[in-house]
Order: C-alpha cells, then structure tokens, then sequence
C-alpha cells in the first residue's frame, strides 16, 4: 500500500511542469498586474484632472487678479492724474491770487500815496490859508487894541529878523504868539455893549437928572426895563457886589491891572465877589436901585482906576467880531 502511494507520487518527479497550474498563476499574476497598473492608471488620472482643474482654477483666479490688478492699476494712475490735475490747478489759482494780492497792494499803495499826496497838499493849502487868516486877524485885532491905546509887549526876535527866508513854520509860530497876547489883551478888554438898547445920558459933562445942576457923567446910561439881562463885556473877576446909595446895587469887574468896569443901578446881581467870568456872560439885571430916576444901567470902564469914555470901547466891538472868527 505504502509502495503503491509513493509510486503514484513518482510521476511528479518526472521533470514535466504541470502546464495548467503555471498558466494559472501567470494569468493571476497578470491579472494582479493589471488590476494594479489600471487602479495607478485610474488615481493618476483621476490626479491629473484634479491637478488639471486646480491649474485652470489658478490661471482663472491669476487672470482675475490680473484683471483686477489692472483695473486698480488704471485706477490708481487715473487718481494720480486727477490728482496731478488738480494739484497744478490750485497751484495756478494760487500763482493767480499771489499776483491778484500783489496788483490790489501795488494799486493799494499806490492810492494811499495818492491820498497823502492830496493830504499834504490840503494840509499844506489849510496851513497857508490859516497863515492868511491868522495875520490878517491879527492886523485887524492890533488896529483895535491901537485905537484903544492898549500895550501890548511883542518882541521880534532879531535872529529871525531881515533875513531873505523864514520858514511857514516860524513864520506860523510867530503869527500864533502874536494872535495869542493879542487875544488875550482883547480877553481882558471890556469891548462892546452890556445891553443892546439906546443910550439915554453920554459920558462926560451933563445937567444932573435929579436936580439940574452941571456935573460929571462918570459912565454911559442906557435905557432899559426892569429884568433885562446884563452881558460882561470882558473876561474878569468880580471884585465887588454891594449896595450903596448912589449906584444902588451893583458890581465892579477886574479885567486885569489896567481895567476895570461897572454896572450899577441893578435889580438883581447874578454873581458874587470872586468870581470868574467871561465875555458875555449874564452878571446882573436892569434896575431902578439907587440914586435914580428910571429902570435903566449906569455902565462905567475905567483904566487904572480913572474912567474913561465907554464909547470907543463900545465902538470897536464889531472888530473883534471878525477878528476872533
């Protein structure tokens, strides 16, 4: 049994291959193979589309970009000519309103000059003008405090004096010291009327109102009613405001050392001894106090301490006038 069992194993010894089961395995193997290089075949190509795609994604996105890069691009070089554009038109508007500013402060100027030329020369016109005026008041003022005999102290610098030029203003400085004493003279002066009415007894030698005989009329009276206002004639100091017998009530100005003046025969004395007043101002009222035969003011000037006649006094007023305009 045992011999017959490796006898009928001896025929696969023989050295023959078994065909069937070779070309089996060689089938299986290819199989095998093909399966595998179709499974590689199918993920590379299945790898190849993915990457296919992937690359088309990226080109599209790259050509996006792109895309977009040149619109940003034109954008950004169309913002930068705005912007240029419009840099050079402010800077042309700028250069504009420099040469603007520069033509209205070259005209501006130019006006102001005009304007102090034209001042100067009025100024220069007014300074002349005043100059006329000044020395003509003071020829007329000095006619006046002459036909008054007043003394006035004016004393030429003889610097200035007989030389063939003088300027305006030394000339104008002279004119104004000059015009200023003789003003003031004038100031102090008792020129004018104390009341503007008619005059009823002249100065001087007259028959006494109250019992005929010859006497002197120390001042002028003019006639007037009771309440009428009495004007100072002069700036001056009232020295005196009292009653007595002859004058009645009355008051006595100071005008300075050489005059003086009185208003008697009052009803009402508006001002006190010491004080101020000025030419023109209202110091008492008409009267009929005193010695006395009607309403009426008794107005006396006296030059240290003398009386004189109030006429000429009164006759040089309308002078003054025009000269202190």
């Amino acid at each position: 049994m045992v011999h017959n069992k490796i006898q009928t194993s001896k025929p696969e010894d023989t050295g023959k291959e078994p065909a069937p089961a070779l070309q089996k395995n060689t089938l299986r193997n290819t199989l095998i193979a093909l399966s595998v290089l179709t499974l590689l075949l199918g993920y590379g190509t299945l790898r190849g589309v993915h990457y296919l795609q992937q690359n088309k994604q990226m080109q599209a996105r790259m050509a996006q970009l792109q895309a977009e890069l040149d619109v940003n691009s034109t954008s950004m070089n169309n913002q930068l000519l705005f912007a240029k554009a419009q840099l050079a038109r402010q800077l042309a508007e700028a250069r504009e309103q420099v040469a603007r500013v520069s033509q209205e402060k070259e005209d501006l100027a130019g006006s102001y000059q005009q304007q102090l030329t034209a001042l100067k020369q009025d100024q220069q016109s007014r300074l002349e003008g005043s100059i006329t005026k000044l020395d003509k008041q003071s020829r007329v003022i000095e006619t006046v405090i002459n036909q008054l005999g007043v003394k006035v102290q004016i004393t030429d610098d003889p610097n200035h004096s007989g030389g063939p030029f003088i300027s305006m203003d030394k000339y104008c400085s002279k004119l104004i010291c000059d015009s200023d004493r003789f003003l003031s003279a004038i100031q102090t002066t008792p020129l004018g009327r104390p009341i503007n009415t008619r005059i009823s007894s002249p100065f001087g030698k007259r028959s006494d109102p109250l019992n005929s005989k010859r006497a002197f009329h120390s001042g002028i009276d003019f006639r007037g009613n009771t309440g009428d206002k009495i004007l100072s004639t002069g700036d001056g100091v009232v020295t005196k405001a009292s009653y007595d017998k002859g004058y009645g009530y009355n008051i006595v100005l100071s005008h300075g050392k050489e005059y003086s003046t009185m208003y008697a025969h009052l009803s009402k004395q508006l001002v006190k001894k010491g004080d101020k007043v000025k030419r023109g101002q209202v110091i008492g009222l008409v009267g009929n106090s005193g010695r006395s035969t009607g309403s009426h003011l008794h107005y006396e000037v006296r030059r240290y301490g003398k009386a004189v006649n109030p006429k000429k006094f009164m006759q040089v007023s309308d002078m003054t006038v025009i000269a202190t305009k």
